[in-house]
């Protein structure tokens, strides 16, 4: 449920919370996030009557300060926010959006699968659904863990992460476009960092809102987390960064770091990153047949650190074991003890 590979850790030269213009009328204010990665982007897009926000960062008190100083910093007030555009339900993404939506009466918009996992999520069953991905990543040799969000106080989640209800978001599909304060930002589906990711482009600019999607110095997590999701998000992140690879981008905006502006080259770098992950994980089980979290354990070594970690790390090499799956590499094998072990075919 967090937005990094466990592979790639934290530098300790990652920005502090900050907000400047990035762009022609776009500013980024960065506000802390309680995981590794430290810290999230949110974008606020200047026009004549308003502004819009991509993103909604989280409400922890550090995060809310921080937004209220990249706020004033900017010269924006929320009495002047007009939309709110959600790029996908990971909560450092999501967490303001339903208090801001409450305060201002923005519009919402976001991917329909996005928009049905929070309000499958944060809608009071998440437990429920905590419990189901506990049960799929046991059948792989996860030992029990502990969701992060259980050692939170619900009062003070409430206050940390709200959303808005169903029926205040537009849901939006892949090609459609956002008139933002007078502008055409382009909507692109991106599947693979979550099964509802969008991007945004704004084409004139040549400005791409590239979300969790393609990040300038990490690769995201690309998880399967369940039985009930699309089944290969491998194969759908490395579609999705053949798709963007060939837009018209100057200037690209992650969710996660600095501005950059060759997106086509990280896309490839990102690609040629999982196809060596792809060769490391068909040697270790081509010695003999092993569950994912024995992979795990050899793929990630010592940066196991804690449940959160392990989860998605094992989420990780899963979407790399299905892809090879599905590409008739590898197969499964069930134990009498209800352990599913992946061998080369």
């Amino acid at each position: 449920m967090q937005q990094t590979s466990p592979g790639n850790p934290q530098k300790r030269h990652e920005p502090l919370p900050e907000a400047r213009e990035v762009a022609s009328h776009i500013w980024k204010i960065v506000v802390p996030i309680p995981f590794p990665l430290r810290s999230v982007n949110m974008y606020a897009l200047v026009g004549e009557n308003g502004w819009a926000l991509i993103d909604a960062g989280m409400g922890t008190p550090d995060a809310r300060a921080a937004f209220a100083a990249g706020l004033e910093h900017s010269h924006l007030s929320l009495d002047g926010l007009k939309a709110i555009v959600l790029t996908h339900h990971h909560p450092d993404h999501i967490g303001l959006s339903g208090e801001l939506r409450e305060q201002t009466g923005a519009a919402v918009y976001m991917h329909p699968i996005d928009e049905a996992a929070i309000q499958r999520n944060w809608s009071g069953a998440l437990p429920q659904r905590f419990g189901r991905v506990s049960h799929f990543f046991s059948q792989h040799g996860l030992p029990r863990t502990q969701l992060w969000v259980s050692r939170e106080d619900p009062k003070v989640m409430r206050h940390i992460l709200r959303i808005p209800p169903h029926e205040a978001i537009t849901l939006v599909e892949d090609g459609d476009n956002i008139d933002l304060l007078g502008e055409q930002y382009r909507v692109i589906w991106t599947p693979g960092h979550s099964d509802g990711q969008i991007c945004l482009l704004l084409e004139k600019d040549g400005v791409f809102f590239a979300a969790d999607h393609v990040l300038p110095r990490i690769t995201p997590n690309i998880g399967l987390y369940s039985e009930t999701e699309r089944p290969n998000p491998l194969q759908d992140y490395l579609e999705s960064l053949e798709k963007v690879a060939k837009l018209p981008a100057r200037t690209v905006l992650p969710g996660h770091g600095e501005p950059f502006f060759d997106l086509a080259g990280r896309c490839a770098e990102i690609i040629a990153h999982h196809e060596q992950r792809l060769t490391q994980i068909l040697t270790l089980i081509d010695e003999r047949p092993q569950n994912a979290y024995q992979v795990t354990e050899q793929v990630f070594e010592h940066r196991l650190r804690n449940d959160e970690a392990r989860r998605m790390a094992v989420a990780e090499v899963l979407s790399h074991l299905e892809y090879l799956r599905y590409r008739g590499q590898v197969e499964q094998h069930h134990t009498k003890d209800e352990l599913i072990l992946y061998a080369v075919v």
